[in-house]
């Protein structure tokens, strides 16, 4: 293909040889020329010879310059072509955009064009004598080495491999190589294919890519051509119907997996399909796999398109619905359920949206309440028993879905049309599309609170009766308790008629007597009017109190108990209490009671621990605006089981008793707005103890009570 530099050179050399030759043929014909024309050569010839002997010569030497210029004419316009022809091939070498090289057949580089230096990095003057295997790739020396043996044989070989570039790296490269087996010589071509490759490797991941993730697919894939003829199916439709891939491709309606009892449908759906009405929704189908076994199948359809943009056919996904439209239909039956059971209430259930205020959901009570038409109105747009928006612990409009689920209000409210009262609680909680909306039940509580009231009239009359047996009770400890106060104003009295009828009276003592009578005679009043005011019919009157009044007067009215049985009361009164929201009278009888209770239970304790305790103080942290009042006694205690039964009517555990106290003293506190709990005493006995909202807090709340 390419000459060796050793056949190139100056371009004299192709036309000195024949100028040297010609130049020798003409003196050989002039030495015989010479010859001829010399004296005694052919006397014979005569004349005419010698005639010629001038002629000849000259004639031969003109012919043969001729001639010789002639030859060396063509011959420079072939030399000149030659270099021409030299001049293009070398040019076509060194310019090739591939990689020209010329190989011995031991398969060592002769000579390199540019490219090599331009694709692998090596410079073309390094490379001849260097075996073109010390370039090739580890793994494709085997493959190039094979190739050098067939080019021994004379055979021409094209192959690819890997060779390795200045900078280490390696590129593709396909050679074309022809031999010359006379010369010894190997012409090569090379092109650098790493880009072809490359793109051949990413097509090929591509395509493995896409099988992957087509046979691993749980879709269905079906494509028919416009006459109806199946051209694919993937792996997971053949899992799901059970025929092979190369069983089903090529197959024409009716097809392998069409149930015999549903032919008709199929082929309704197939012809809607070939005409282009399936509906975008897809429709539903009942499928047969191969063993028989039917299942429920959503076909979905799109039309299949050629790369210049043809419809060649029709495209369907195929899902399994079997599951899922079992799944619904138990989810509908559970929504069904559900909702039987929410209409079934008695209570009133709604769903709103906490910020438009929207009646989502309203169970049937709700209706039949507030109107048969009350979705999509909103809740304070229906006569709905409603609390203000102060009245909400929170503004549930504000609220986010992570603050979820939080308690609104719990509260009894009246209906504003037919007066009837209802229990609501509303709770904020996330709706089934995500949004932040308010549950509301509202309870019919009008019968509940009638009761109640019946209730708390029955116990004022317990509590009235307790009051009449509990002064019977006391009837003779109130008489030995004014009778000292009545025996010393008749003393007094006695003594200051004796001095005055004596006549040695004395102004000073006879006032100082009177004032000492007078003031029995308040005590005696007082104690007179305390019993009167403990057992007279009246109405609750809730007002401001002061706790330490109530207290005083508790303290004085049991202290004669607490005298006659040895036991010591001490009172632990907060300094600058506030005052208390109350019925003074309904909550001195149960300070009172609780006292009485704790002196009963003394009985029997060594009388230096016969103390018993009246604390007054304000609750803590929790509970500001609040005041604690606490009865401690170190009786014998109360037992788990009687802690249980403490509060239940009836209950007792004296052999006298009625068992209401406690359960009126209890039902007096909740009226209040407290709680009255029951603890162990650590030093040994019981302590009772209840809270009361201070005057201000009570202001605040008592219209919503």
């Amino acid at each position: 293909m390419f000459r060796s530099e050793s056949a190139r050179g100056s371009p004299h050399r192709y036309w000195a040889v024949p100028c040297v030759a010609m130049l020798l043929f003409a003196l050989g014909m002039l030495a015989l020329v010479w010859l001829l024309l010399q004296p005694g050569f052919g006397a014979e010839r005569g004349m005419a010879l010698r005639d010629l002997q001038w002629a000849l010569p000259a004639a031969l030497i003109l012919g043969l310059s001729v001639l010789v210029l002639w030859s060396l004419w063509s011959l420079r316009i072939h030399v000149l072509r030659r270099m021409q022809v030299e001049k293009e091939r070398d040019r076509l070498f060194d310019l090739s955009l591939d990689m020209l090289c010329v190989l011995g057949l031991d398969g060592s580089f002769r000579r390199c064009n540019p490219a090599f230096g331009r694709i692998l990095g090596h410079a073309p003057d390094s490379l001849p004598g260097r075996p073109m295997v010390d370039f090739v790739h580890d793994e494709d020396v085997d493959t190039t080495l094979d190739a050098l043996r067939r080019l021994a044989t004379g055979e021409p070989v094209t192959f690819e491999n890997r060779c390795r570039c200045a900078d280490g790296n390696y590129k593709w490269l396909e050679w074309s190589i022809n031999p010359v087996p006379e010369e010894g010589l190997v012409y090569a071509v090379a092109r650098d294919i790493t880009g072809s490759k490359a793109a051949e490797q990413a097509l090929r991941a591509e395509s493995a890519f896409r099988k992957a993730m087509e046979d691993s697919v749980l879709t269905g894939l079906r494509a028919i051509d416009l006459s109806g003829r199946i051209i694919y199916v993937n792996s997971a439709f053949s899992r799901m119907v059970g025929w092979r891939e190369d069983e089903l491709v090529g197959a024409t309606a009716p097809f392998p997996y069409w149930p015999k009892e549903m032919r008709d449908v199929c082929e309704r759906n197939l012809q809607m399909t070939l005409e282009g009405r399936a509906p975008a929704s897809g429709f539903e189908l009942r499928i047969q796999r191969r063993n028989g076994e039917l299942f429920d199948a959503r076909f979905y359809l799109s039309p299949l398109i050629d790369a210049s943009g043809q419809q060649t056919g029709w495209m369907a996904s195929i899902t399994d619905i079997t599951e899922p439209k079992r799944v619904r239909a138990a989810l509908e039956a559970t929504h069904e359920r559900f909702e039987a059971v929410l209409d079934g209430l008695d209570a009133a259930v709604f769903v709103a949206d906490a910020r438009s205020d929207e009646i989502l959901f309203a169970n049937r009570a709700f209706k039949r309440i507030n109107g048969f038409d009350v979705v999509g109105h909103t809740v304070r747009g229906v006569a709905v028993p409603q609390p203000e928006r102060g009245d909400y612990r929170v503004d549930p409009r504000g609220l986010t879905p992570a603050e979820l689920p939080r308690e609104l209000f719990d509260g009894e409210l009246q209906h504003p049309l037919s007066g009837r009262w209802y229990h609501v609680r509303e709770q904020a909680m996330r709706w089934v599309d995500g949004r932040v909306v308010r549950m509301g039940i509202a309870t019919d509580s009008t019968e509940r609170k009638q009761t109640a009231e019946v209730a708390r009239q029955q116990e004022e009359r317990l509590q009235r009766t307790s009051r009449l047996i509990t002064m019977g009770e006391m009837a003779s400890m109130l008489a030995h308790e004014l009778n000292q106060p009545l025996s010393a104003i008749a003393n007094y009295c006695a003594g200051c008629v004796t001095r005055m009828q004596g006549g040695s009276w004395k102004p000073e003592d006879v006032l100082a007597a009177m004032q000492k009578a007078s003031f029995q005679a308040e005590r005696a009043g007082k104690i007179i009017r305390r019993v009167r005011e403990f057992v007279k019919k009246s109405e609750p009157r809730r007002s401001a109190v002061k706790l330490v009044d109530i207290l005083d007067d508790a303290l004085g009215f049991a202290d004669i108990d607490a005298r006659r049985t040895g036991i010591r009361l001490v009172a632990e009164i907060e300094a600058d209490l506030p005052p208390v929201f109350a019925d003074r009278i309904m909550i001195e009888q149960v300070v009172l009671n609780l006292i009485r209770n704790g002196l009963d239970a003394m009985a029997d304790t060594l009388p230096e621990q016969r103390q018993l305790v009246v604390r007054a103080r304000r609750c803590g942290e929790g509970m500001a605006g609040a005041v604690e009042v606490a009865v401690i006694d170190r009786g014998h205690g109360i037992s788990e089981e009687g802690r249980q039964r403490l509060f239940t009517p009836f209950y007792t555990t004296k052999a006298e008793g009625m068992g209401m106290g406690l359960n009126i003293c209890r039902s007096i506190i909740e009226f209040h707005d407290g709680r009255l709990v029951v603890d162990d005493n650590p030093d040994g006995g019981t302590i009772f103890s209840f809270t009361l909202p201070a005057e201000s807090v009570s202001e605040r709340v008592a219209p919503s009570v």
